[in-house]
């Protein structure tokens, strides 16, 4: 495993995509996984909440607490994810929830990871830029919470990695220049860990993810379900080095994988 660890607003999720594309890895993304996650997840202080209790009513210590308590549970259920995955090639492993700490704990080698940190003005700019928090009584108040505990978290991120001498990246530069740093750093891992794949298969695996992730959300907002927009789908040409995403809406995904004619995920080739 190749896991990238940092707060919201880290650019992790297109460091770590970037990365499977261009050397044909595996990708598991926490955050796509957090309803399939839900039932297999122990009762908390924080699921008994309402979301004015969670994010108005709260303050941002109280809530650092509740995000690091949840993420330790994710952690136990993400490494029982990973299990199940092929054994070639690498996978790339990404959220906020793989603290340093619990991270360390199952890492093979310190090449194997990587931190990544925000600058902390940069951030509260960028999340708070996001408007008023919908679902809530108090929007701009929830916000200004929520965007707290994130710049806490940020922080708390820092610190433990700094302890366990883990490598960290501060987000000082352009996307581009965060992902060729951040392959310096894996290349080593990478040359020597196993590449053997079906890219086609990893891929429709990706997608198959991302649509149960996003069936399920839908389901759990009842009627108030948002209108089926076009998403992009990973292309499961099976070419070396692809980087290319179909548009399909949730339904016109699931049609296709009843059907049985994948073809339409596949981008032609020049």
């Amino acid at each position: 495993m190749l896991w990238i660890g940092g707060p919201q607003g880290s650019g992790k999720t297109s460091v770590a995509r970037a990365l499977s594309r261009r050397f044909d890895l595996q990708l598991y993304v926490v955050d796509r996984r957090t309803w399939v996650h839900e039932p297999r997840m122990p009762a908390t202080e924080f699921r008994s909440l309402s979301m004015d209790e969670r994010w108005v009513d709260a303050t941002p210590g109280r809530m650092l607490d509740w995000f690091v308590t949840v993420s330790r549970h994710r952690f136990r259920l993400v490494l029982e994810d990973l299990r199940e995955l092929p054994a070639s090639p690498l996978a790339v492993v990404e959220g906020p929830q793989l603290f340093p700490t619990s991270v360390a704990a199952v890492l093979r080698s310190p090449e194997n990871a990587l931190f990544l940190l925000p600058e902390i003005d940069e951030q509260r700019e960028r999340l708070l830029a996001r408007g008023p928090m919908l679902g809530v009584s108090d929007g701009e108040r929830a916000r200004a919470n929520a965007t707290e505990r994130d710049l806490m978290i940020t922080r708390r991120f820092g610190w433990e990695a700094a302890d366990l001498q883990l490598k960290m990246l501060r987000v000082d530069a352009p996307l581009d220049v965060m992902i060729e740093r951040a392959v310096e750093h894996f290349r080593p891992v990478i040359e020597r860990g196993p590449r053997v794949a079906d890219l086609a298969a990893l891929r429709r695996f990706e997608n198959d993810v991302d649509a149960v992730q996003v069936r399920l959300y839908r389901e759990s907002l009842g009627t108030d379900a948002p209108d089926d927009v076009p998403l992009p789908f990973a292309c499961e040409c099976g070419a070396p080095g692809c980087d290319d995403t179909v548009e399909l809406t949730l339904a016109g995904y699931e049609a296709l994988s009843a059907g049985g004619d994948r073809s339409p995920l596949r981008v032609p080739r020049p």
